[in-house]
């Protein structure tokens, strides 16, 4: 699955209009409650900056790191969320786990597999891979060299 920069510049409207258009029910386990800490209603709105990847803070789990770039929301009221992780050979991002909101994973450098609902698909750099809502996912890095990714997830968890 390949992507070009207009085929995302399409994308993106058409997920933000998506995440308006998700039924207002979630098993109350895999919500944050509605105005709770997470809520997106206590966030601020996101506005034009550099995010510098020295500057961001690393966090490491085991041979993988992770810096978060940003969690705000967008002037329409959307949460919208960024990381970019680094995923040693052989190892997974996270367990499998679903939410509400869509999420794009972006590849960089290596090779991911994404699993998603049980499909695999293979993402190497410059592909993109999106995450509908409450799809059961996570990704591997199949290569040999460390694989780089952002995430961009859009949309709530508390509703």
């Amino acid at each position: 699955m390949k992507y070009s920069r207009r085929d995302l510049g399409l994308l993106v409207p058409a997920l933000i209009a998506a995440a308006a258009a998700v039924p207002k029910t979630l098993d109350a386990q895999q919500a944050a409650p509605a105005g709770g800490a997470d809520s997106v209603e206590k966030l601020s709105v996101i506005k034009t900056q550099r995010f510098g990847y020295d500057d961001l803070p690393v966090q490491t789990n085991g041979k993988n790191k992770q810096r978060r770039m940003f969690t705000a929301k967008t002037h329409t009221g959307f949460k919208i969320e960024s990381h970019m992780s680094d995923i040693a050979p052989g190892e997974v991002n996270h367990p499998p786990h679903m939410h509400l909101r869509e999420e794009m994973m972006l590849i960089r450098e290596g090779t991911m597999e994404l699993t998603i609902a049980g499909k695999p698909y293979r993402l190497g750099p410059g592909d993109v891979g999106v995450i509908g809502s409450n799809e059961l996912h996570n990704a591997k890095n199949v290569g040999t060299i460390v694989s780089r990714y952002f995430i961009v997830n859009i949309g709530r968890d508390d509703v």
